[in-house]
Protein backbone atom coordinates (compact mmCIF):
# COMPACT_ATOMS: atom_id res chain seq x y z
CA UNK A 1 0.00 0.00 0.00
CA UNK A 2 1.37 3.70 -0.86
CA UNK A 3 1.00 6.46 1.28
CA UNK A 4 -1.00 9.57 0.81
CA UNK A 5 -0.21 13.09 1.47
CA UNK A 6 -1.88 14.26 4.80
CA UNK A 7 -5.01 16.23 5.09
CA UNK A 8 -4.65 20.00 4.30
CA UNK A 9 -7.48 22.38 4.89
CA UNK A 10 -7.10 24.52 2.50
CA UNK A 11 -9.24 28.14 2.95
CA UNK A 12 -12.84 28.46 1.96
CA UNK A 13 -15.22 31.50 0.99
CA UNK A 14 -18.68 29.30 2.34
CA UNK A 15 -21.67 30.95 2.57
CA UNK A 16 -23.57 29.06 5.14
CA UNK A 17 -27.00 27.74 4.28
CA UNK A 18 -29.81 26.42 6.10
CA UNK A 19 -28.76 23.09 6.53
CA UNK A 20 -32.69 22.19 7.48
CA UNK A 21 -34.10 23.60 4.31
CA UNK A 22 -32.13 20.89 2.68
CA UNK A 23 -29.35 23.16 1.16
CA UNK A 24 -25.53 22.80 1.84
CA UNK A 25 -22.50 24.85 2.10
CA UNK A 26 -20.37 24.84 -0.61
CA UNK A 27 -16.94 23.78 0.46
CA UNK A 28 -14.20 21.64 -1.32
CA UNK A 29 -13.56 17.70 -2.04
CA UNK A 30 -10.20 17.28 -0.06
CA UNK A 31 -8.01 14.58 0.90
CA UNK A 32 -8.36 12.78 4.41
CA UNK A 33 -5.50 12.25 6.56
CA UNK A 34 -4.31 8.60 6.32
CA UNK A 35 -1.26 6.57 6.52
CA UNK A 36 -1.96 4.20 4.11
CA UNK A 37 -4.27 3.55 0.95
CA UNK A 38 -6.90 1.02 0.16
CA UNK A 39 -6.51 -1.97 -2.02
CA UNK A 40 -7.31 -0.49 -5.67
CA UNK A 41 -10.89 -1.69 -6.76
CA UNK A 42 -13.82 -0.62 -8.54
CA UNK A 43 -17.36 -2.20 -8.43
CA UNK A 44 -17.54 -2.26 -5.04
CA UNK A 45 -19.51 -1.01 -2.19
CA UNK A 46 -17.93 1.63 0.97
CA UNK A 47 -20.40 1.67 4.02
CA UNK A 48 -19.70 2.98 7.33
CA UNK A 49 -20.82 0.80 10.43
CA UNK A 50 -20.12 1.66 13.93
CA UNK A 51 -16.73 4.03 13.97
CA UNK A 52 -15.42 2.48 10.72
CA UNK A 53 -15.77 2.29 7.59
CA UNK A 54 -15.47 -0.93 4.93
CA UNK A 55 -14.83 -1.25 1.43
CA UNK A 56 -16.56 -4.65 0.02
CA UNK A 57 -16.32 -6.48 -3.30
CA UNK A 58 -15.33 -5.56 -7.20
CA UNK A 59 -14.03 -6.98 -9.81
CA UNK A 60 -12.02 -9.89 -8.73
CA UNK A 61 -11.66 -11.61 -5.07
CA UNK A 62 -10.53 -9.17 -2.88
CA UNK A 63 -10.68 -9.03 1.03
CA UNK A 64 -12.61 -6.43 2.54
CA UNK A 65 -10.90 -3.16 3.04
CA UNK A 66 -11.18 -1.23 6.99
CA UNK A 67 -10.37 2.20 7.18
CA UNK A 68 -10.26 3.15 11.37
CA UNK A 69 -10.83 7.07 11.44
CA UNK A 70 -9.27 7.06 14.68
CA UNK A 71 -5.65 5.52 13.87
CA UNK A 72 -6.11 7.14 10.35
CA UNK A 73 -5.06 3.30 8.98
CA UNK A 74 -6.27 1.11 6.25
CA UNK A 75 -6.12 -2.62 6.91
CA UNK A 76 -7.43 -5.54 5.19
CA UNK A 77 -10.02 -7.94 6.42
CA UNK A 78 -11.73 -11.76 5.28
CA UNK A 79 -11.94 -11.85 1.39
CA UNK A 80 -15.29 -12.02 -0.49
CA UNK A 81 -16.90 -15.58 -0.81
CA UNK A 82 -17.09 -15.59 -4.16
CA UNK A 83 -16.96 -12.47 -7.04
CA UNK A 84 -19.72 -9.67 -6.37
CA UNK A 85 -19.73 -6.28 -7.85
CA UNK A 86 -22.42 -3.80 -8.66
CA UNK A 87 -24.13 -3.48 -5.51
CA UNK A 88 -25.11 -1.24 -3.21
CA UNK A 89 -24.48 -2.31 0.31
CA UNK A 90 -26.62 -1.55 3.14
CA UNK A 91 -25.49 -0.95 7.16
CA UNK A 92 -28.42 -2.53 9.28
CA UNK A 93 -28.30 -2.96 12.79
CA UNK A 94 -24.30 -3.66 13.14
CA UNK A 95 -24.30 -6.03 9.86
CA UNK A 96 -23.43 -5.43 6.11
CA UNK A 97 -26.22 -6.95 3.91
CA UNK A 98 -25.28 -7.38 0.16
CA UNK A 99 -28.14 -8.03 -2.37
CA UNK A 100 -28.91 -7.24 -5.98
CA UNK A 101 -25.51 -7.57 -7.25
CA UNK A 102 -23.85 -9.69 -10.19
CA UNK A 103 -21.22 -12.82 -9.32
CA UNK A 104 -18.54 -13.19 -12.33
CA UNK A 105 -16.83 -11.33 -15.22
CA UNK A 106 -18.17 -9.32 -17.71
CA UNK A 107 -20.39 -9.17 -19.80
CA UNK A 108 -22.22 -12.18 -18.90
CA UNK A 109 -22.34 -11.89 -15.21
CA UNK A 110 -25.61 -13.71 -13.11
CA UNK A 111 -27.47 -11.68 -10.53
CA UNK A 112 -26.21 -12.80 -6.91
CA UNK A 113 -28.48 -15.82 -5.56
CA UNK A 114 -28.87 -15.48 -2.25
CA UNK A 115 -28.31 -12.04 0.46
CA UNK A 116 -24.46 -12.14 1.91
CA UNK A 117 -24.16 -10.72 5.41
CA UNK A 118 -20.40 -9.61 6.66
CA UNK A 119 -20.34 -9.16 10.40
CA UNK A 120 -17.65 -6.54 11.11
CA UNK A 121 -16.85 -7.74 14.63
CA UNK A 122 -15.95 -11.05 13.52
CA UNK A 123 -14.16 -10.51 10.16
CA UNK A 124 -16.69 -12.90 8.60
CA UNK A 125 -19.07 -13.34 5.94
CA UNK A 126 -22.33 -15.71 6.23
CA UNK A 127 -24.29 -16.69 3.44
CA UNK A 128 -27.88 -15.74 3.98
CA UNK A 129 -31.61 -16.32 2.65
CA UNK A 130 -32.23 -17.20 -0.77
CA UNK A 131 -33.62 -14.34 -3.14
CA UNK A 132 -36.69 -15.07 -4.65
CA UNK A 133 -35.25 -16.82 -8.26
CA UNK A 134 -37.85 -14.63 -10.45
CA UNK A 135 -36.38 -11.58 -8.45
CA UNK A 136 -32.56 -11.81 -8.56
CA UNK A 137 -31.15 -9.03 -10.31
CA UNK A 138 -27.50 -6.90 -10.40
CA UNK A 139 -26.49 -3.06 -10.47
CA UNK A 140 -29.98 -2.34 -8.13
CA UNK A 141 -30.43 0.26 -5.90
CA UNK A 142 -30.42 -1.04 -2.06
CA UNK A 143 -31.92 0.68 1.02
CA UNK A 144 -32.64 0.21 4.27
CA UNK A 145 -35.44 2.13 5.76
CA UNK A 146 -37.42 1.37 8.67
CA UNK A 147 -35.67 -1.85 9.71
CA UNK A 148 -36.49 -3.12 6.22
CA UNK A 149 -34.14 -3.21 3.33
CA UNK A 150 -35.51 -2.26 -0.32
CA UNK A 151 -34.44 -3.47 -3.68
CA UNK A 152 -35.14 -1.27 -6.95
CA UNK A 153 -34.48 -1.66 -10.77
CA UNK A 154 -31.54 -3.59 -11.53
CA UNK A 155 -30.69 -5.85 -15.03
CA UNK A 156 -30.86 -9.95 -14.96
CA UNK A 157 -28.53 -10.89 -17.57
CA UNK A 158 -25.14 -8.97 -16.69
CA UNK A 159 -24.51 -6.34 -19.09
CA UNK A 160 -26.29 -7.45 -21.96
CA UNK A 161 -30.45 -7.08 -21.88
CA UNK A 162 -33.05 -7.97 -19.04
CA UNK A 163 -33.40 -4.45 -17.20
CA UNK A 164 -35.96 -4.65 -15.31
CA UNK A 165 -38.21 -1.64 -12.71
CA UNK A 166 -39.11 -4.37 -9.60
CA UNK A 167 -39.22 -2.69 -6.24
CA UNK A 168 -38.46 -5.39 -3.26
CA UNK A 169 -39.15 -5.52 0.65
CA UNK A 170 -36.79 -7.57 2.49
CA UNK A 171 -37.88 -7.69 6.21
CA UNK A 172 -35.16 -9.37 8.52
CA UNK A 173 -37.50 -9.78 11.18
CA UNK A 174 -39.30 -12.62 9.47
CA UNK A 175 -37.31 -13.33 6.75
CA UNK A 176 -39.87 -12.70 3.94
CA UNK A 177 -39.76 -11.06 0.84
CA UNK A 178 -42.52 -8.80 -0.58
CA UNK A 179 -42.60 -7.51 -4.35
CA UNK A 180 -43.94 -4.04 -4.79
CA UNK A 181 -45.35 -1.74 -7.07
CA UNK A 182 -42.85 -1.45 -9.78
CA UNK A 183 -41.30 1.45 -10.53
CA UNK A 184 -42.00 3.59 -13.45
CA UNK A 185 -39.27 2.70 -15.63
CA UNK A 186 -36.59 -0.19 -15.45
CA UNK A 187 -32.95 0.96 -15.16
CA UNK A 188 -29.69 -0.66 -14.13
CA UNK A 189 -26.40 0.79 -12.81
CA UNK A 190 -27.97 2.91 -9.83
CA UNK A 191 -28.15 3.53 -6.28
CA UNK A 192 -30.43 5.30 -4.29
CA UNK A 193 -31.33 6.87 -0.97
CA UNK A 194 -34.60 8.12 0.98
CA UNK A 195 -35.11 11.39 2.01
CA UNK A 196 -37.94 12.03 4.50
CA UNK A 197 -40.08 9.00 4.03
CA UNK A 198 -39.65 9.32 0.22
CA UNK A 199 -37.34 6.83 -2.31
CA UNK A 200 -35.54 8.74 -4.68
CA UNK A 201 -34.42 6.86 -8.08
CA UNK A 202 -32.12 8.89 -10.37
CA UNK A 203 -29.78 8.61 -13.21
CA UNK A 204 -28.55 4.58 -14.45
CA UNK A 205 -28.99 3.69 -17.48
CA UNK A 206 -30.65 0.73 -19.70
CA UNK A 207 -26.73 -1.83 -20.67
CA UNK A 208 -26.42 -3.34 -23.86
CA UNK A 209 -30.11 -1.53 -25.10
CA UNK A 210 -29.58 -1.47 -28.50
CA UNK A 211 -26.40 -2.55 -28.41
CA UNK A 212 -24.94 0.34 -26.27
CA UNK A 213 -23.11 0.36 -23.35
CA UNK A 214 -22.54 3.42 -21.68
CA UNK A 215 -24.87 5.37 -23.78
CA UNK A 216 -28.44 4.68 -22.94
CA UNK A 217 -28.38 6.67 -19.64
CA UNK A 218 -32.19 8.03 -18.33
CA UNK A 219 -32.84 11.16 -17.57
CA UNK A 220 -36.33 11.31 -15.29
CA UNK A 221 -36.11 10.60 -11.58
CA UNK A 222 -38.62 8.77 -10.09
CA UNK A 223 -40.07 8.72 -6.41
CA UNK A 224 -41.66 6.56 -3.95
CA UNK A 225 -43.38 7.55 -1.06
CA UNK A 226 -43.88 5.43 1.49
CA UNK A 227 -46.61 7.17 3.26
CA UNK A 228 -48.77 7.46 0.34
CA UNK A 229 -47.61 3.98 -0.93
CA UNK A 230 -47.20 4.94 -4.96
CA UNK A 231 -44.55 5.89 -7.15
CA UNK A 232 -44.24 9.57 -9.19
CA UNK A 233 -41.89 11.24 -12.12
CA UNK A 234 -40.71 14.55 -11.26
CA UNK A 235 -42.14 16.85 -14.20
CA UNK A 236 -39.47 17.04 -17.38
CA UNK A 237 -37.11 18.94 -17.66
CA UNK A 238 -36.87 20.80 -14.77
CA UNK A 239 -36.63 16.98 -12.35
CA UNK A 240 -34.61 15.36 -14.60
CA UNK A 241 -31.07 14.60 -13.38
CA UNK A 242 -28.78 17.74 -14.75
CA UNK A 243 -25.70 15.04 -15.63
CA UNK A 244 -27.21 12.12 -17.63
CA UNK A 245 -24.77 9.40 -15.91
CA UNK A 246 -24.99 5.67 -14.55
CA UNK A 247 -22.55 3.91 -11.67
CA UNK A 248 -22.60 7.01 -9.97
CA UNK A 249 -23.58 6.98 -6.12
CA UNK A 250 -26.24 8.46 -3.69
CA UNK A 251 -26.56 9.90 -0.31
CA UNK A 252 -29.53 11.52 1.37
CA UNK A 253 -28.33 14.79 3.52
CA UNK A 254 -31.05 17.19 4.94
CA UNK A 255 -33.23 17.48 2.47
CA UNK A 256 -31.50 16.68 -0.20
CA UNK A 257 -30.42 13.70 -1.83
CA UNK A 258 -26.92 13.57 -3.96
CA UNK A 259 -25.42 12.28 -6.60
CA UNK A 260 -22.29 11.67 -7.17
CA UNK A 261 -19.73 10.49 -9.87
CA UNK A 262 -20.41 8.08 -12.70
CA UNK A 263 -19.84 7.24 -16.35
CA UNK A 264 -21.50 8.01 -19.13
CA UNK A 265 -20.69 8.10 -23.07
CA UNK A 266 -20.12 11.17 -23.66
CA UNK A 267 -16.92 11.59 -22.08
CA UNK A 268 -13.70 8.97 -21.61
CA UNK A 269 -12.80 10.31 -18.27
CA UNK A 270 -15.13 8.77 -15.16
CA UNK A 271 -17.77 11.64 -14.26
CA UNK A 272 -16.43 14.32 -10.81
CA UNK A 273 -20.20 15.66 -10.92
CA UNK A 274 -21.79 16.28 -7.62
CA UNK A 275 -25.37 16.88 -8.46
CA UNK A 276 -28.15 17.69 -5.02
CA UNK A 277 -32.24 17.53 -5.60
CA UNK A 278 -34.31 18.82 -2.81
CA UNK A 279 -37.29 16.73 -2.07
CA UNK A 280 -39.50 19.45 -0.78
CA UNK A 281 -38.72 22.16 -3.97
CA UNK A 282 -38.23 19.09 -7.27
CA UNK A 283 -35.07 21.29 -7.94
CA UNK A 284 -31.44 20.16 -8.69
CA UNK A 285 -28.00 22.08 -8.14
CA UNK A 286 -24.30 21.72 -8.14
CA UNK A 287 -21.93 21.13 -5.99
CA UNK A 288 -18.08 21.34 -6.02
CA UNK A 289 -16.59 18.29 -8.16
CA UNK A 290 -14.47 15.14 -7.10
CA UNK A 291 -11.15 15.80 -6.91
CA UNK A 292 -10.80 12.88 -8.78
CA UNK A 293 -13.80 11.52 -10.90
CA UNK A 294 -15.16 8.06 -10.39
CA UNK A 295 -17.41 5.62 -10.47
CA UNK A 296 -18.41 1.79 -9.05
CA UNK A 297 -18.21 3.25 -5.54
CA UNK A 298 -20.59 4.14 -2.83
CA UNK A 299 -20.40 7.10 -0.99
CA UNK A 300 -21.07 7.42 3.16
CA UNK A 301 -22.07 9.72 5.55
CA UNK A 302 -20.14 10.03 8.66
CA UNK A 303 -20.60 12.81 11.29
CA UNK A 304 -20.18 15.84 9.33
CA UNK A 305 -18.99 14.44 6.11
CA UNK A 306 -19.14 12.62 2.91
CA UNK A 307 -16.49 10.02 1.80
CA UNK A 308 -15.66 8.28 -0.99
CA UNK A 309 -12.69 5.95 -1.80
CA UNK A 310 -11.82 3.16 -4.65
CA UNK A 311 -13.80 3.08 -8.34
CA UNK A 312 -13.35 3.35 -11.35
CA UNK A 313 -11.34 6.39 -13.18
CA UNK A 314 -12.48 5.86 -16.73
CA UNK A 315 -15.32 4.87 -18.22
CA UNK A 316 -15.41 0.47 -18.25
CA UNK A 317 -12.61 -0.92 -16.02
CA UNK A 318 -9.31 1.09 -15.83
CA UNK A 319 -7.81 2.64 -13.74
CA UNK A 320 -8.71 1.38 -10.43
CA UNK A 321 -8.67 4.10 -8.02
CA UNK A 322 -6.79 3.65 -4.60
CA UNK A 323 -7.94 7.35 -3.63
CA UNK A 324 -9.79 8.71 -1.01
CA UNK A 325 -11.86 12.11 -0.87
CA UNK A 326 -13.64 13.50 1.41
CA UNK A 327 -16.14 16.43 1.24
CA UNK A 328 -17.19 18.48 4.93
CA UNK A 329 -20.57 19.86 5.06
CA UNK A 330 -20.31 23.19 7.48
CA UNK A 331 -23.02 23.52 9.22
CA UNK A 332 -24.36 19.60 10.26
CA UNK A 333 -24.63 18.26 13.25
CA UNK A 334 -22.82 15.09 12.61
CA UNK A 335 -24.13 12.18 15.26
CA UNK A 336 -21.29 10.41 16.96
CA UNK A 337 -19.43 7.25 15.83
CA UNK A 338 -20.73 4.84 18.37
CA UNK A 339 -18.50 1.51 18.18
CA UNK A 340 -20.37 -1.91 16.80
CA UNK A 341 -21.03 -4.14 20.35
CA UNK A 342 -21.96 -7.37 19.76
CA UNK A 343 -25.14 -9.42 21.39
CA UNK A 344 -25.60 -11.97 23.38
CA UNK A 345 -28.03 -14.68 22.66
CA UNK A 346 -30.11 -16.18 25.15
CA UNK A 347 -32.56 -18.91 26.16
CA UNK A 348 -35.66 -18.16 28.25
CA UNK A 349 -34.69 -22.04 29.50
CA UNK A 350 -31.82 -23.49 30.23
CA UNK A 351 -34.17 -27.49 30.59
CA UNK A 352 -37.11 -28.23 29.60
CA UNK A 353 -38.38 -31.69 31.93
CA UNK A 354 -41.57 -32.43 29.79
CA UNK A 355 -42.44 -34.94 32.71
CA UNK A 356 -44.70 -37.84 31.67
CA UNK A 357 -45.82 -38.24 27.98
CA UNK A 358 -48.11 -41.34 26.85
CA UNK A 359 -45.89 -42.94 23.74
CA UNK A 360 -46.16 -41.52 20.57
CA UNK A 361 -48.61 -38.40 21.45
CA UNK A 362 -46.71 -34.89 21.54
CA UNK A 363 -46.06 -32.26 24.14
CA UNK A 364 -45.03 -28.89 23.02
CA UNK A 365 -43.00 -26.05 25.41
CA UNK A 366 -42.43 -22.79 23.99
CA UNK A 367 -39.52 -20.71 24.78
CA UNK A 368 -37.81 -17.68 23.50
CA UNK A 369 -34.55 -16.71 22.35
CA UNK A 370 -33.39 -13.28 22.88
CA UNK A 371 -30.94 -10.82 21.72
CA UNK A 372 -29.95 -9.36 25.11
CA UNK A 373 -27.11 -6.52 24.93
CA UNK A 374 -25.18 -4.72 22.64
CA UNK A 375 -26.26 -2.66 19.49
CA UNK A 376 -25.60 -5.72 16.75
CA UNK A 377 -27.98 -7.93 15.03
CA UNK A 378 -27.34 -12.12 16.14
CA UNK A 379 -27.28 -14.35 12.74
CA UNK A 380 -28.85 -17.36 13.78
CA UNK A 381 -27.31 -20.03 12.14
CA UNK A 382 -28.73 -22.99 12.95
CA UNK A 383 -31.07 -24.99 15.24
CA UNK A 384 -30.61 -28.93 16.08
CA UNK A 385 -31.74 -31.33 18.62
CA UNK A 386 -30.62 -34.56 19.63
CA UNK A 387 -31.66 -37.21 19.40
CA UNK A 388 -34.14 -36.06 16.38
CA UNK A 389 -36.47 -38.68 17.11
CA UNK A 390 -38.12 -37.80 20.34
CA UNK A 391 -37.25 -34.16 20.56
CA UNK A 392 -37.43 -31.35 17.89
CA UNK A 393 -37.58 -27.76 17.65
CA UNK A 394 -40.06 -25.45 15.60
CA UNK A 395 -38.59 -22.56 15.07
CA UNK A 396 -41.23 -19.97 13.03
CA UNK A 397 -38.42 -18.56 10.23
CA UNK A 398 -36.31 -20.21 7.71
CA UNK A 399 -32.67 -20.01 9.23
CA UNK A 400 -30.42 -18.20 8.88
CA UNK A 401 -32.11 -15.80 11.18
CA UNK A 402 -31.26 -12.55 12.20
CA UNK A 403 -31.86 -11.54 15.41
CA UNK A 404 -32.47 -7.87 16.20
CA UNK A 405 -31.11 -5.97 19.12
CA UNK A 406 -33.30 -6.72 22.22
CA UNK A 407 -35.77 -8.24 20.14
CA UNK A 408 -36.88 -12.26 21.05
CA UNK A 409 -38.64 -15.04 19.19
CA UNK A 410 -40.52 -17.38 21.01
CA UNK A 411 -40.60 -21.23 19.17
CA UNK A 412 -41.65 -24.41 20.09
CA UNK A 413 -39.81 -27.87 21.56
CA UNK A 414 -41.65 -30.68 20.70
CA UNK A 415 -41.68 -34.16 22.67
CA UNK A 416 -42.81 -37.78 20.94
CA UNK A 417 -41.40 -40.44 23.11
CA UNK A 418 -41.49 -43.78 21.57
CA UNK A 419 -41.88 -45.47 24.87
CA UNK A 420 -41.60 -45.25 28.51
CA UNK A 421 -38.40 -45.01 29.33
CA UNK A 422 -36.58 -41.84 30.01
CA UNK A 423 -34.86 -39.53 27.47
CA UNK A 424 -32.89 -36.95 27.41
CA UNK A 425 -31.81 -34.86 24.55
CA UNK A 426 -30.02 -31.45 24.43
CA UNK A 427 -30.96 -28.58 21.89
CA UNK A 428 -28.18 -26.74 20.12
CA UNK A 429 -28.54 -23.40 18.41
CA UNK A 430 -25.40 -22.16 16.81
CA UNK A 431 -24.80 -17.97 16.28
CA UNK A 432 -22.66 -16.48 13.53
CA UNK A 433 -19.36 -16.68 15.70
CA UNK A 434 -16.51 -17.94 13.83
CA UNK A 435 -16.61 -21.23 15.32
CA UNK A 436 -15.11 -19.49 18.42
CA UNK A 437 -17.41 -20.11 20.54
CA UNK A 438 -19.90 -23.31 21.73
CA UNK A 439 -23.80 -23.43 20.77
CA UNK A 440 -25.91 -22.58 23.31
CA UNK A 441 -27.81 -25.64 24.55
CA UNK A 442 -31.21 -26.36 25.99
CA UNK A 443 -31.06 -29.55 28.39
CA UNK A 444 -34.30 -32.35 27.25
CA UNK A 445 -35.73 -34.90 29.76
CA UNK A 446 -38.92 -36.18 29.57
CA UNK A 447 -40.59 -39.78 30.80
Amino acid sequence: MKSIKPFVRIPLIICLLLISSGLIAQGNWETPEAINSPVPRHENAFVKVGDKFYLLGGRGIKAVGIFDPASKTWSEGAPVPLEISHFQAVSHQGLIYVMGGLVGGWPSETPLSHILIYNPLMDSWLIGPEIPAHRQRGAAGAVAYNDKIYLVCGIVNGHTSGWVSWFDEYDPATNKWSELQDAPRARDHIQVAVVNDKLVVAGGRKSGYLGQGLEATIAETDIYDFNAGKWSTLPSPAGDIPTQRAGGTAVAVGDEMIIIGGESGTQVAAHSEVEALDITTGKWRSLPLLQRGRHGTQVLLSEASLYIAAGCGNRGGSPELDSFEAYEIPGLTGTANLPVVAGQAALSESQIDFGSTRPYSTKAVTVELSNTSGNQAIPIVYMVSSPTMEFKADFPYKLPYVLAPGKSVPFKVYYTPTGTQPDEGTLFIKVMDRGKLQPLELELKGN
